[in-house]
């Protein structure tokens, strides 16, 4: 099977999307597809993969992200040479827009993920008007394909009720090799000093709601003075943050690999204050690490959080609400050893494999009822 990608983020840009692709991609590789990807320029040449770069131009309020310049030579020759069985939309965007139009005129079967809750994200950055009319767009964008995944049931449900159909739950997946206890680091905690040590991993960006946990993190100090608050991640505010942090804050940049997961095991607390999370990966790879979660249960984040199992959430955008849920866990020691084993087993049930099977068993379903489809016709 030969499938095409159409995505706007791809490497070196680091964010769940990014990362859940590169898990399919290497899945389906394994497996003996071919992949063709299409992505804009800046994106990351993998060394042995196939990838078509597009032109692309900044995004206005998120200059880490470029928009792929959807029709050129370029990209005409090489999605015609390729000549894909499938296509797969990653983004609803322009490049998303581009492999729509290569789906129709080539005549093949096209497919679409639910990654990002655009419409809530307009909301962080100014423009709540513009939210209808993003989801008008988003439902005309999927109604045009055979298959839609999406990352939660909680998502699911909002795409049913918005009319869009052919829906398929694709969840995610953690690499328990990697993301485990056992990456605890006595060097890189003795590094990181005393005092209990609050995490958060994703992007610095308005919409993960950072000023709730900096304001939640001021609470927790008034009882806990050495506590700090670690950031992993990169975005629109990562200048500004690691110019002036908040007092006992500590950005530590974009972290991977090893890296992040020695980072992970050696903290105390996820935290994790976002309320735009179609799914929230970083939630499982912090409980396969052993780390209570302190989160929302607001989207997709209450596909894996249990409050009260493996873990404690708040009030949104609550900032007392959180710093209380976080205290509760400094303070009682059987309560935070039992929640930490709790979300360590309930990662250990979410391999990538099962998930990424999924993906590929909706493509060979589709392109079988395809040629079902064509035999009848002929």
């Amino acid at each position: 099977m030969r499938i095409a990608f159409f995505t706007d983020t791809y490497y070196p840009q680091v964010n769940g999307v990014t990362r859940t692709l590169e898990q399919l991609l290497t899945f389906l590789e394994q497996e003996g597809h071919e992949v063709m990807v299409f992505a804009p320029t800046d994106s990351q040449i993998h060394s042995s993969r196939q990838v078509c770069v597009c032109k692309g131009v900044p995004v206005p309020f998120y200059a880490e992200m470029r928009l792929g310049l959807p029709f050129s030579l370029t990209l005409y020759q090489t999605i015609l040479d390729f000549s894909p069985d499938l296509i797969h939309l990653v983004n609803e965007y322009s490049l998303g827009l581009a492999g729509l139009y290569w789906a129709k005129r080539l005549g093949v079967p096209v497919v679409s993920c639910f990654h990002t809750d655009i419409p809530h994200y307009f909301k962080h950055y100014g423009f709540p008007f513009l939210s209808e009319a993003i989801w008008r767009y988003l439902v005309w964008f999927h109604c045009q394909c055979k298959v839609n995944f999406y990352p939660s049931s909680k998502f699911g449900e909002i795409l049913a009720r918005r009319g869009i159909k052919n829906l398929v739950h694709w969840g995610r997946g953690v690499d328990i090799d990697l993301f485990n206890p056992n990456r605890y680091d006595p060097n890189l905690r003795h590094r990181l000093g005393e005092g209990p040590l609050l995490l958060y991993v994703g992007r610095l960006a308005a919409e993960k709601g950072l000023d709730v946990v900096f304001n939640a993190l001021t609470l927790v100090r008034r009882k806990y003075p050495t506590a700090r608050l670690l950031l992993a991640g990169d975005g629109p505010l990562g200048s500004d943050i690691r110019h002036q942090p908040p007092e006992g804050v500590i950005p530590l940049g974009q972290l991977e690999g090893n890296d992040l997961a020695c980072l992970y095991a050696s903290c105390d607390i996820f935290t994790f204050p976002s309320t735009t999370e179609t799914y929230g990966l970083v939630i499982l790879e912090a409980m396969a690490s052993g780390l209570p979660v302190v989160a929302t249960l607001a989207g997709g984040i209450s596909e894996n959080l249990q409050p009260g199992v493996n873990g404690l959430d708040f009030v949104p955008d609550k900032p007392e609400s959180m710093a209380e849920a976080i205290n509760k866990l400094l303070a009682d020691k059987q309560l935070y050893q039992r929640l930490s084993e709790q979300a360590y087993r309930h990662a250990q049930e979410r391999s990538w494999s099962r998930s990424l099977s999924t993906v590929l068993n909706a493509y060979q379903k589709l392109l079988t009822n395809r040629h079902l489809k064509d035999k009848k016709v002929s």
